[in-house]
């Protein structure tokens, strides 16, 4: 990654200006896999001084700023207390420690990345996202909506709501990237999401329908997830292989939340 420029601008709204001015200039986040790039950018945009690195809780929800990292995420102790091993198991074996702490919310959403696990688990909560420029927007519009490139997200927004929740993944290492990853909440009925296909996450329709139709079809709706979705193939698996492990890890997930 180079650029000509390096920015800090002291509002928001500057930064906004920069980035639509010029259409080659980037949004420094964690820069975790930015530097890997030999693109060169005109302006690179540092946020670090716009203090949207925190975690806020209140009476309804949670709120994240686009800069936290990571780590400070998967150790927080309110969002483990509602949301249990949710985001925790979506973030703890991506890479290694340094690399979380380096690693921001916002890069790791805004990006859209297909192996982002933390994308699979947000699906399932009540989330929003608010950005400067489009405001608040559903998680699953912002996940399925690529219009949406040249504005700055400010927060995530998940609402606390009472329920259980399950994590389910493979990967072939600890600290590689997941094979398949699965999320699943139960709270007003049940959400499904699969990731890392290697494509991003998506919400279960069918399986999901399935399940809130009848709480006991925990098999059926296990093996619809394998139908519903298309599993490609990449470095680290063949397309055969993650829709033979979907159902099994859905019917994990399941369990857990129906317990």
């Amino acid at each position: 990654m180079r650029f000509d420029k390096f920015v800090q601008p002291e509002n928001i709204n500057t930064a906004l200006k920069l980035l639509k001015k010029d259409s080659n200039s980037v949004i420094l986040g964690g820069t975790t896999f930015l530097r890997l790039s030999d693109k060169k950018y005109s302006n690179g945009i540092d946020l670090s001084n716009l203090g949207l690195d925190y975690i806020k809780e209140n009476d309804n929800q949670i709120e994240i700023g686009a800069y936290t990292s990571l780590r400070t995420i998967e150790t927080n102790s309110a969002i483990n207390k509602y949301f249990g091993n949710l985001i925790t198991k979506s973030l703890e074996n991506l890479i290694g420690i340094q690399f979380r702490n380096n690693a921001t919310i916002g890069g790791a959403i805004f990006s859209r990345l297909g192996f982002t696990e933390i994308i699979t688990a947000l699906l399932v909560l009540d989330c929003e996202l608010e950005f400067e420029e489009n405001g608040v927007i559903a998680f699953g519009d912002f996940i399925s909506n690529w219009k949406i490139k040249r504005d700055i997200l400010k927060k995530i927004i998940i609402k606390k709501n009472k329920g259980k929740y399950s994590y389910k993944m493979m990967r072939n290492s600890s600290s590689d990237f997941a094979i398949l990853s699965v999320a699943v909440s139960n709270y007003n009925g049940i959400k499904i999401a699969v990731g890392t296909r290697p494509t991003i996450a998506k919400l279960s329709v069918k399986a999901a329908q399935l399940i809130n139709s009848d709480n006991k079809k925990i098999e059926e709706a296990s093996k619809l997830v394998a139908e519903e979705f298309k599993f490609g193939k990449d470095l680290r698996a063949e397309g055969k292989y993650r829709k033979m492990i979907a159902p099994v890890l859905v019917k994990r997930a399941l369990q857990e939340v129906l317990k």
